[in-house]
């Protein structure tokens, strides 16, 4: 008789944030950038057993961008230190927006009869 028994076994990564200060992304440009580190283990039926590399990396939140860290270069910070200070996706200098004329109102013609 024959038995089959499937292992099931793998590799998987763990983020655990180191530095919680907001970064600019170069990626998509919001300030959810942060420093953490990634653990790279090996797993036995989905448990995590072994531990193999450790590296810190920087990791966007929006965009899922990350990078190796490297000594001398790191995210900008926002301006201000604000969090949401730099140009967002969609931001367009160039457009000017045309205020609304005060007292117009948009004419949708007059109700049907008997409603």
């Amino acid at each position: 008789m024959f038995l089959f028994l499937p292992i099931l076994f793998g590799f998987n990564n763990r983020l655990k944030i180191v530095d919680g200060t907001p970064r600019v992304c170069p990626k998509c440009h919001n300030a959810t950038v942060v420093r953490a580190t990634s653990r790279t283990w090996f797993s036995l039926f989905l448990v995590p057993v072994v531990p193999f590399k450790k590296r810190y990396i920087w990791v966007c939140g929006t965009c899922n961008w990350h990078v190796p860290t490297q000594s001398g270069w790191e995210p900008a910070l926002p301006a201000n230190n604000a969090g949401w200070g730099g140009f967002q996706p969609g931001y367009q200098p160039e457009y000017t927006h045309v205020p609304h004329q005060a007292g117009y109102q948009p004419s949708y013609g007059s109700p049907p009869q008997g409603y």
